[in-house]
């Protein structure tokens, strides 16, 4: 009954797309040269990349506790009348922007027909009917899949971030979740234009070439200066990780607690759970940042401690994963899960070391990672 229930939404959810887009049609609403950009915000993304493509709408599907954006469209799921009110107006909006833009970026699995159960087969399907451009950028955890990363672990005598994400989200590495995974990529697959996807770190059900991940940093964030490094009687170590499994924290804390036992003087902070822009202050004043350690990419996180004049210690390696830009493994110190003690330690006992290594991660994302390389990248590919 649930599955029928489900099926009959999605029917009904893209009459709506087709009936509001030919009424928009019939009242000529006027054309608009821009981007559509689709998102649950994650990681700032979908703010960033909608503010670096030009004339671009931003449309997010959720709120983000740690982030106080704007966006052009806000459609949030209630529970109740306002549910169904959000049933129906989500595909409204859908058809109202198909009439008006050409070009639609989606970032992550959500779209405007819910509840996702066809790997978005019926609105890709339908936006490519009417010849419209179409990117899908993935963020994570939404494609990657358990089945293919692990054996690649297993394959590699290598813990990676799916060896210990089931214990921290109980579920997610059931057959039914990477079904849907699989669906998303198979999907993306048929009806993309182009898709952004790092091959390794999220391997996925994907057959064709895809793009790395284009980050978008303000330019502000590379304001901080390296006066910090001028006086390191306190070095500042930050760990903030935003799920703390996965990302490593328990090897951290006991990198962290070994050497403090061993005598060394540091200051350590450890930030969970706190708002987008008190991380981005503490990153002003730290010397060296622990990032994560069972990923193949730096993620936001670890760029904007570079872009910050932060020594970064992360497992991201060009090695793995071949579509990293040139240079990345001299950007940051490579650091997989079982060197995070020495390689903190080396800079403890070394610290003229630090300030070279955060002015080589500094250069490199201010090279390959601003609002402008990432726009002149993104827009290189899809104008392609």
């Amino acid at each position: 009954m649930k599955k029928l229930l489900i099926t009959c939404t999605s029917i009904m959810q893209m009459i709506l797309v087709r009936i509001s887009y030919y009424i928009c049609r019939f009242f000529n609403i006027k054309k608009q040269d821009g981007w559509v950009v689709v998102a649950v915000e994650t990681a700032s993304m979908l703010k960033n990349i909608s503010s670096a493509l030009p004339n671009s709408v931003s449309v997010n599907f959720a709120p983000n506790r740690f982030y106080d954006f704007n966006y052009n469209y806000e459609v949030y799921p209630k529970k109740g009348l306002l549910k169904l009110i959000t049933l129906v107006y989500s595909p409204i909006l859908f058809g109202y922007l198909l009439s008006k833009y050409d070009k639609f970026m989606y970032l992550g699995a959500i779209g405007f027909v819910s509840p996702y159960t066809d790997g978005r087969q019926q609105e890709f399907k339908f936006l490519k009917s009417i010849n419209k451009q179409l990117v899908c950028y993935f963020l994570g955890s939404e494609i990657r899949s358990f089945k293919l990363l692990n054996q690649f672990s297993q394959d590699r005598s290598l813990d990676v971030l799916t060896t210990y994400q089931a214990i921290s989200h109980v579920g997610i590495d059931a057959p039914k979740n990477e079904y849907k995974r699989k669906q998303l990529g198979q999907i993306a697959d048929k009806y993309s234009d182009v898709i952004f996807n790092p091959s390794t770190d999220q391997m996925a059900y994907i057959q064709r070439k895809t793009f790395p991940c284009i980050y978008f940093l303000a330019d502000d964030l590379f304001e901080p200066s390296l006066n910090k490094f001028d006086d390191l009687s306190e070095i500042i170590v930050l760990h903030g990780p935003s799920s703390p499994i996965i990302k490593g924290t328990p090897i951290v804390r006991a990198a962290i607690k070994k050497l403090q036992m061993e005598g060394y003087k540091f200051k350590y902070i450890e930030l969970i759970n706190v708002p987008h822009e008190q991380m981005l202050k503490t990153l002003c004043s730290a010397h060296i940042v622990l990032n994560e350690f069972y990923a193949f990419v730096p993620g936001v996180f670890g760029l904007e401690a570079m872009a910050s004049s932060c020594a970064l210690l992360t497992s991201a390696d060009e090695n793995i994963e071949t579509t990293l830009d040139e240079g990345a493994n001299q950007a940051w110190k490579v650091t997989p899960y079982w060197m995070v003690y020495d390689h903190l330690k080396l800079f403890l006992d070394n610290p003229d070391m630090i300030k070279p290594q955060a002015l080589a991660g500094h250069n490199w994302a201010k090279k390959h990672c601003t609002y402008a390389a990432g726009a002149k990248k993104m827009n290189d590919i899809i104008n392609d």
